[in-house]
């Protein structure tokens, strides 16, 4: 009685899981197939791909596409060289303030962009009025934004190593803080730094309202003027680089487990050794 019990008790859980991811997917698949049915079809000539192609010869979609790349990847950069550094010093010197940190990378979420965008541009218009004009400028308010995403994935990154362990054993064998840096805790955060990196980049392709309060041109402004005046065109473009970042992300996630099954399923760190010049005990 207990086993058929149990055995109904797991078919029951197998079902309410399959119902549920079934319905996750409908949820997340629909309106990217209708997206894609809207755009690449014309109503009365079935599959078409006019729209597109009109989207593709507006003059501002490549400049306003690199522009935005640009913007991804400095923001990314940026946001690794603020975070990396910072992390592993609170970690290693100050691990008593890392909720306090926690707590400093929510605030993004809390302040609105049209409030964090009102303040900042009454602080530069009054004493850097150039600076709010260069696109540029963007970046480090796309910094801002990506704070909580990219703070916790290289957190967790961090949290998963021995980080006191490894620094200890590079210090032991003659190796610089640069040496230990760059040979040791980087290849291990590699999964961690390339999460953050997706996630960065992923919230600056899709990121509108900092860039049109600050009237700047990026991608995102660009679909939304599209969508206006050929709606169709903006649908099949937004399929496209939905569709291209997905592929960008298994790419990266193949590369990513093709390495760890490379080297065994576990990274491999190698510490960098400085000789000593003090001779051995029989040479004495």
């Amino acid at each position: 009685m207990a086993a058929l019990t149990h055995s109904i008790q797991r078919r029951g859980r197998q079902v309410m899981v399959t119902v549920i991811f079934s319905v996750a997917l409908a949820l997340f698949f629909t309106p990217l197939i209708a997206a894609a049915v809207f755009g690449f079809t014309l109503p009365g000539e079935g599959v078409s791909f006019e729209s597109i192609s009109l989207a593709l010869r507006s003059t501002s979609f490549l400049p306003q596409l690199l522009m935005t790349l640009q913007l991804a990847v400095l923001s990314t950069v940026g946001s690794l060289l603020l975070l990396v550094p910072t992390l592993l010093w609170l970690h290693l010197k100050a691990p008593r303030l890392l909720p306090f940190a926690e707590w400093l990378s929510v605030i993004p979420y809390v302040v609105p962009a049209i409030a964090l965008v009102s303040g900042a541009s009454l602080f530069f218009r009054a004493t850097f009025p150039g600076f709010l004009v260069s696109p540029y400028s963007l970046v480090p308010f796309y910094m801002v934004l990506s704070l909580p995403l990219v703070y916790r994935s290289l957190d967790a990154g961090i949290r998963a190593l021995d980080i006191k362990t490894l620094v200890a054993a590079g210090n032991s064998l003659g190796a610089t803080a640069i040496q230990i840096l760059l040979t040791v805790i980087l290849p291990n955060l590699r999964p961690a730094l390339l999460g953050a990196s997706l996630l960065s980049v992923a919230m600056v392709l899709g990121e509108y309202a900092l860039a049109a309060l600050l009237l700047h041109s990026t991608f995102p402004v660009f679909l939304l003027e599209m969508g206006n005046n050929q709606p169709r065109a903006a649908a099949a473009l937004s399929f496209i680089v939905i569709i291209a970042t997905w592929l960008l992300l298994l790419s990266l996630s193949t590369a990513g487990t093709q390495r760890t099954r490379v080297t065994g399923g576990s990274c491999r760190t190698h510490l960098p050794v400085v000789s000593s010049t003090t001779p051995p005990k029989g040479d004495r």
